[in-house]
């Protein structure tokens, strides 16, 4: 009797650990201010919450950060600009600003500690794990809102910081004033499905122990014979080589395909809902990581107006705020740290408009290239006029050099030569028709006849190098020219 319970219990014991282990629980949810919400919002750096948020903190990291005056003036070097591009002896500045951003927008917070030197100034900036932290200490009033950070140091010893030793960065949150929202944690739902989509997916592929078809007969078979039948199954369809051959069935077995259920292929829809939603939780448009097709230049250009003016600026003009208020301080008053705009501008409207403030004599050449950083020309200091408006145009201000009407040699001469210079000048710009008139006046002054004044020759001089410039022909130079003679 002994024998046989023994027996029976080895058997079900076997058969017990034969048994496939358990599949694992769905994610935990990312919810929570807790310092074990706050990790695991870390630990969803994957998938589309890590396509959102690295592309986030890439080009926040790329822009340029700059201290300026009170006045608007920029301050080249300091010291604080010397602590933003080397922070500490292991980070960059731009290592740790794409850091503070990872954590920022996986956890709502980000948190820099502020060690100072001898003389009270800051000497590096560290950044802290938003998991390490406790606990947000407050005061009893508004006059002390946080008297302490709790954070969680080696060996699970509690380190209590003072605010003045700490920069914190935080999105705010509508159910706290001290404690910051994740913008994961608003769509957690999401990303747990997005995170049960893939862990399925994944573990279809790897561990699916469904076969493509079942061979069956009404007749028992011995393990042998299963075995022999299957050998031979597989060497008759195995493999590229075997596709698509016919067989031939005996012994009554018949061949069921397993065909996949709806539900397998919802799958693809629901991760293509998960994706809209977390994109849309970071302001990241999916065009911008390259989800959507037949992007022409203009949708390209739009994309990435929106991206860094929806998405980028107001973050950058948060961290703005933190800095200027809590770190610059300490360097004194009339400072302010900004960084650059990093919309990107619509090249084809800015050059547009330059043109209609051109062509309208709202704006000279000069002042156009001194907005675009590029040294003044000689020819650049009076608005152009078009050809379109000469009518209409005021005179170029050489009405008291030259008589009441044009000389008939000068008129005789320019009808002759102007043809050649037309010619010559065919297909320039304007800048280079002023570049090449102003290293060779001699082309110009070779045009006019003999017998004028030293003055009435230098003005006719300056009028035809402007004539030529505008590319105008030889009846809008005579016309210009008379209507200079007469005072127009």
């Amino acid at each position: 009797m002994k024998n046989w319970l023994s027996n029976r219990l080895n058997r079900r014991r076997a058969k017990r650990l034969e048994l496939p282990p358990p599949p694992p629980g769905p994610p935990p949810f990312l919810g929570g201010g807790a310092a074990t919400g706050r990790a695991r919002q870390l630990g969803a750096y994957q998938g589309w919450v890590f396509a959102a948020v690295s592309t986030i903190a890439r080009r926040m990291a790329g822009v340029p950060l700059r201290l300026q005056q009170a006045q608007g003036l920029e301050v080249g070097a300091h010291p604080v600009l010397d602590l933003m591009a080397r922070p500490n002896p292991l980070n960059t500045g731009r290592e740790l600003r794409y850091t503070l951003a990872l954590h920022l927008e996986l956890t709502g917070m980000a948190f820099v500690l502020v060690l100072n030197n001898a003389l009270g100034r800051p000497a590096e900036l560290w950044p802290l794990n938003p998991a390490d932290l406790i606990e947000i200490s407050t005061g009893p009033d508004t006059r002390r809102p946080i008297t302490g950070f709790v954070f969680s140091g080696p060996g699970g010893k509690r380190t209590v910081y003072r605010p003045s030793e700490l920069l914190y960065f935080r999105h705010p949150s509508p159910a706290s004033l001290v404690y910051g929202a994740s913008p994961i944690e608003a769509m957690a739902h999401a990303f747990d499905i997005d995170l049960a989509v893939r862990v399925y997916q994944r573990n279809f592929f790897r561990n699916s122990a469904r076969p493509e078809v079942v061979l069956s007969t009404e007749q028992r078979l011995t393990e042998d014979e299963a075995r022999r039948v299957l050998t031979r199954w597989r060497q008759k369809h195995q493999g590229l080589a075997h596709v698509f051959e016919p067989t031939v069935l005996d012994g009554g077995l018949k061949a069921t395909p397993l065909a996949y259920s709806a539900k397998d292929f919802e799958f693809a829809q629901l991760a293509g809902w998960t994706q809209d939603n977390i994109l849309a939780a970071y302001g990241v448009p999916a065009g911008k990581l390259g989800l959507v097709k037949d992007v022409n230049r203009a949708n390209a250009q739009g994309i990435e107006v929106t991206f860094n003016s929806e998405c980028v600026r107001p973050r950058l003009e948060l961290w703005e705020d933190v800095l200027n208020a809590f770190l610059l301080p300490r360097y004194g008053a009339n400072l302010r740290l900004k960084f650059d705009n990093p919309v990107p501008s619509d090249r084809s409207q800015t050059h547009k408009e330059a043109m209609e403030q051109l062509d309208r004599g709202a704006m000279t050449i000069n002042e156009y290239r001194a907005l675009q950083g590029r040294t003044p020309v000689t020819w650049g200091d009076e608005p152009y006029t078009p050809p379109t408006q000469q009518n209409a145009a005021p005179a170029w201000g050489l009405a008291p050099q030259f008589p009441p009407e044009l000389e008939p040699q000068v008129r005789s001469a320019l009808e002759q030569a102007w043809p050649r210079l037309e010619g010559r000048f065919a297909g320039w710009s304007r800048a280079k028709v002023a570049r090449e008139l102003a290293e060779r006046p001699q082309a110009v002054e070779g045009l006019l006849p003999q017998g004028l004044s030293p003055a009435r020759r230098a003005a006719l001089v300056r009028e035809l190098t402007r004539c030529l410039t505008r590319g105008l022909d030889i009846e809008q130079t005579l016309a210009k020219l008379g209507r200079a003679a007469q005072g127009e």
